[in-house]
């Protein structure tokens, strides 16, 4: 799978995603993989558009990737309505 090229749409989301995220110095988006797995990502991209529904620092100061995966995953559905589809463990 590594070796398979990106398609255009692929591109434009991680374009989209490191717009959206430039703003976060501790977030550096360079794939679909990896680059989510400690769990800031996902909180940088909520509080990008609805910087309302939480404070970032809070979620920064966390010490596990599972605590920020799950804080990500229950905003979206809280108040956005977004199904949890991923486990953070």
């Amino acid at each position: 799978m590594a070796g398979l090229q990106q398609t255009n749409s692929e591109k434009i989301l991680l374009s989209w995603v490191r717009q959206s995220t430039r703003n976060y110095p501790q977030v550096n988006v360079i794939n679909f993989t990896s680059s989510w797995s400690d769990g800031l990502a996902f909180n940088a991209l909520l509080h990008s558009h609805r910087p309302d529904l939480f404070d970032w620092n809070a979620v920064v100061s966390q010490q596990s990737s599972v605590q920020r995966l799950d804080h990500a995953f229950n905003i979206a559905r809280q108040h956005l309505g977004i199904e949890k589809l991923l486990d953070p463990e």
